[in-house]
């Protein structure tokens, strides 16, 4: 999975009779930063507004795409993991919590799942006054079975997984943006701060990407997993 980055600077100068700079693709960066120099020497820097939960799961689809079904399990394992941290944010953001209070606190279980599921659990029921769905314990079961005991599974299995977890990530996700708008809000935001240097010096820019899960997807179309991979597949093939 590559992302398309256009010049701006480039974009801006292009008028009606010329063609629009072509696109570079560049690779996927854990922190959303993306910082490229044009071959016309423009230098260019794009955030990824994307969380993490959003981009991992199109890193499982893509997966299946390709034929490793064992790496999509554990890119939807790890889409499921950090909507779980996506949500402690917005529901503790919403309360009035400064990121700084949460980014000391959350070093205490950043390596610890287990914990992390426990704190999400309890500020659902906090927020809604109910446990949240979960993943079944069948599905948790075949979870582990593939990261930690090396089952390689089937494509249909892959699947049958990813569509769990969107379905388990979907719902929760429209309703935390209908409940803890500013928490929602205040989590972008503190992500595309993070993203930028200190002392940066030159304009930053912005982009968003179409994923299977969207944040920004306020249209209610919800395509199962296997309309995403269609969909995926068809613009790979055209691109």
């Amino acid at each position: 999975m590559r992302l398309p980055l256009t010049c701006m600077k480039c974009a801006v100068g292009a008028n009606a009779s010329s063609h629009p700079p072509y696109p570079k693709y560049v690779e996927l960066r854990d922190d959303g930063r993306y910082e490229f120099t044009c071959e016309k020497g423009h230098t260019t820097v794009t955030v990824l507004q994307e969380q993490k939960f959003e981009v991992l799961f199109d890193l499982g689809a893509y997966a299946i795409l390709d034929g490793y079904y064992r790496e999509a399990v554990a890119s939807f394992t790890s889409s499921l993991e950090r909507f779980y941290e996506f949500f402690i944010k917005a529901s503790l953001f919403e309360d009035g919590l400064e990121e700084s209070a949460f980014a000391e606190t959350w070093k205490e279980v950043s390596s610890q799942s287990e914990r992390q599921l426990g704190a999400f659990i309890f500020l659902y029921l906090k927020c809604f006054s109910e446990r949240p769905a979960l993943l079944r314990p069948k599905q948790i079961k075949f979870r582990n079975e593939v990261i930690h005991k090396g089952k390689i599974p089937s494509r249909s299995e892959a699947i049958d997984y990813g569509q769990a977890v969107l379905e388990t990530i979907r719902p929760i996700m429209q309703r935390t943006k209908t409940a803890l708008p500013i928490g929602v809000q205040q989590t972008v935001l503190n992500h595309l701060k993070n993203s930028r240097k200190q002392d940066e010096s030159q304009s930053v820019t912005t982009m968003t990407i179409a994923t299977t899960i969207s944040l920004n997807d306020g249209s209610g179309n919800e395509p199962s997993l296997e309309e995403a991979l269609s969909e995926k597949e068809w613009w790979r093939a055209r691109w």
